[in-house]
C-alpha cells in the first residue's frame, strides 16, 4: 500500500495518494495491464475515490506531463541566467535530459509515451504548444533571433516546434533502447552539434 502524504488536506492527500500508486503500477506493469480497482486497492482507497479526481485512467498521464512542465517552470530563473540564448537552450535541455533520466526514468517515459500514442480520445499534452515547455523555448528563440543570434527565416514559435520534435525524438530513442546510452550526453551532443547550429543565423 502506498504511504499518505503529510502537510496536505485529506482530499489532496487522497489525489496524491492515487495518483503516486497508479504512476507505481503504471512503471510496474504498463499502464494497459492496471485496472482502477488495483489502483485503489495499492492506494487504500475506495473504487469510487478514483472518480472523485480523475475522470479516466489517461488523466493521470495527462496530469503527469503536467507535472513535468511545472519542474521546468521552476528551472526558469536558473536558465535565463545565461548569457545568450544558445546557452540557455542548452542549459534548459541539460537541466530537462537531467530530469528525465534521474526522476521520471525510461519505464515511466515509456508508459507515458504508450499512452500518447496507442489510447484513442487521450489528451495529446505530449504535444500540446500551450505547455510550458514549448512556450519558454518559443521565448528563448525569440530572443534569439532579437539579438541576431538566431535565423529570423521562420517564426519561432515554429522553430520551437522543431526543436522539441527533436527532442522528442531523442526520448522515443531512448526509450527504444531501454536508456541504452547515456540521454544527458547524448542528448547535449545532439543540441549542440545539429539543433543549436541549425538555428543560428547565417555569418
Amino acid at each position: 500500500m502506498a504511504k499518505k502524504s503529510k502537510g496536505t488536506s485529506k482530499a489532496e492527500a487522497t489525489k496524491r495518494l492515487i495518483f503516486e500508486s497508479a504512476l507505481a503500477l503504471f512503471k510496474q506493469k504498463g499502464f494497459n495491464q492496471v485496472s482502477i480497482q488495483q489502483i485503489t486497492d495499492y492506494a487504500g482507497t475506495a473504487k469510487g475515490s478514483f472518480y472523485t479526481y480523475f475522470p479516466t485512467k489517461s488523466d493521470i498521464i495527462v496530469q503527469e506531463f503536467w507535472a513535468i512542465d511545472a519542474y521546468y517552470r521552476s528551472i526558469e530563473e536558473v536558465v535565463s541566467k545565461e548569457k545568450d540564448a544558445a546557452l540557455k537552450l542548452m542549459k534548459f535541455t541539460e537541466l530537462q535530459l537531467t530530469y528525465v533520466r534521474d526522476v521520471i526514468g525510461v519505464e515511466m517515459l515509456k508508459v507515458l509515451y504508450a499512452n500518447q500514442v496507442s489510447n484513442e480520445g487521450s489528451i495529446k499534452v505530449i504535444t500540446d504548444q500551450s505547455r510550458f515547455w514549448h512556450t519558454f523555448i518559443k521565448s528563448i528563440i525569440e530572443e534569439g533571433q532579437q539579438t541576431g543570434e538566431f535565423r529570423k527565416d521562420r517564426e519561432s514559435s515554429y522553430l520551437a516546434v522543431l526543436f522539441n520534435r527533436a527532442i522528442r525524438g531523442l526520448f522515443l530513442d531512448w526509450n527504444i533502447s531501454s536508456a541504452g546510452f547515456d540521454l544527458v550526453e547524448e542528448g547535449l551532443a545532439y543540441c549542440r552539434n545539429l539543433l543549436i547550429p541549425a538555428l543560428q543565423a547565417s555569418r
